[in-house]
């Protein structure tokens, strides 16, 4: 009996004795400087890039509500360019579009007595169609840039569009 009394009070002081212990380290915790780390993620040029798409058709839908002049309107479309398995969002304003309609179609006019063919060499190459619509796309950029400038939420998301752009070539012009 005594031996277990003497078991039970070594027992209770070394406890009594680590909660003296742990509550002075404690308190040393306390008073010191704890450091503080702080983390800034950065996003990888595949990401700025990812993002900038997003937010280019975030901005060109945005454009497309408040637009009022049907020709200048941005007509996008869903494809996978040849031999690739990838869809791509691709947009064009409308005028260029209806010019593009307008060549194919004067190229297929051309035909035989009972066949109607597609001459492929009347067809202009993408840079003749804009170089013929150059005074257009002039007038589509000044159109851009008025609604930019009357429309605060579509300056604001310009503004997140240029600035990820901006990413995009400073990273370019690091490497």
């Amino acid at each position: 009996m005594n031996r277990i009394l003497k078991k039970h009070f070594a027992l209770s002081a070394a406890l009594a004795l680590f909660s003296l212990t742990s509550g002075h380290a404690m308190a040393q915790l306390d008073k010191q400087k704890v450091e503080r780390i702080d983390v800034v993620g950065q996003k990888t040029t595949p990401q700025l890039v990812t993002a900038f798409e997003q937010e280019r058709f975030a901005f060109l839908e945005l454009y497309n509500e408040i637009n009022n002049v049907a020709k200048f309107d941005m007509i996008c479309h869903r494809s996978k360019p040849t031999g690739s398995q990838i869809v791509r969002k691709h947009c064009e304003p409308r005028y260029l579009k209806s010019y593009r309609s307008m060549m194919i179609q004067k190229a297929s006019n051309t035909s035989t007595s009972d066949n109607t063919y597609i001459n492929f060499g009347l067809l202009p190459h993408d840079d003749d169609i804009k170089f013929l619509t150059k005074n257009t796309r002039e007038e589509n950029h000044d159109h851009v840039a008025a609604l930019i400038a009357t429309h605060p939420e579509l300056w604001e998301s310009f503004k997140k569009l240029d600035a990820i752009h901006r990413k995009i070539k400073q990273r370019e012009e690091g490497n």
